[in-house]
């Protein structure tokens, strides 16, 4: 790809007041309108420090992230609120569990949160340059301005890359917003499915740059694994 290779990952929000911190948003973009399926997890990777990535409910206990949000992490909530400034309650997580294949991980809920419906899993998808899709996150924006809620952008497919734990990626560059710190293991949504939650950035930080790449890994070698975990169906 030419350009080094950053994980998208692990917000620090610093000590033990993190967990009311706001958390920072994608760079550019606009304003996600109300997603109550699009949510915020925040959790401890030992010590005392708090860290922040976005995830997908897919079922009333399951929790679609990236690998690398749960690698190491001894505790976590789940907060089903599209405002950093007023989490409400968090949910704790009970059960992680990671992927055979690539950066892609699941959160189990202690305590069911039904909602009214949740995003579609694709089964399987190939990048293609023709390809353009929207990703979502609670990272930061330009320069590591912080801000108030879920942010998503529209992007334009690359091709194929490889994410953080060498499995298949979908490489994609910003066309009016790009991901951040804190967007790891956010949606990327391709005709209305989600094919891959962001792993990587091109650089360790794109400040400003609302065309700035990253790798989004491919649930396609996850699929039947998140349908055998969950019971969630993929299509």
């Amino acid at each position: 790809m030419g350009a080094s290779v950053a994980t998208m990952a692990l917000l620090s929000s610093g000590g033990a007041n993190a967990a009311t911190t706001p958390a920072p948003e994608i760079v550019g973009g606009t304003q996600s309108a109300p997603t109550p399926w699009a949510v915020q997890l925040v959790f401890q990777q030992g010590g005392t420090s708090s860290y922040g990535c976005t995830g997908e409910a897919i079922s009333s206990q399951w929790v679609l992230t990236a690998k690398h949000c749960i690698d190491g992490t001894t505790a976590m909530k789940v907060y089903y609120s599209n405002s950093t400034v007023d989490r409400g309650p968090g949910i704790v997580v009970d059960q992680f569990k990671a992927s055979p294949s690539g950066d892609v991980a699941l959160v189990h809920l202690s305590t069911a949160k039904v909602l009214s419906s949740y995003p579609t899993v694709a089964k399987s998808y190939t990048a293609s340059t023709s390809d353009t899709g929207t990703v979502m996150g609670y990272g930061r924006r330009a320069n590591a301005v912080q801000s108030t809620g879920l942010y998503q952008a529209n992007v334009q497919v690359v091709g194929s890359s490889t994410d953080a734990y060498n499995g298949t990626a979908v490489h994609i560059k910003g066309i009016d917003g790009a991901s951040n710190h804190g967007d790891s293991g956010g949606p990327l949504i391709i005709g209305g499915k989600i094919v891959g939650v962001c792993s990587t950035g091109d650089s360790a930080d794109p400040g400003a740059d609302i065309h700035a790449g990253s790798n989004y890994a491919n649930l396609t070698k996850s699929a039947s694994w998140i349908t055998s975990t969950t019971g969630v169906a993929t299509s």
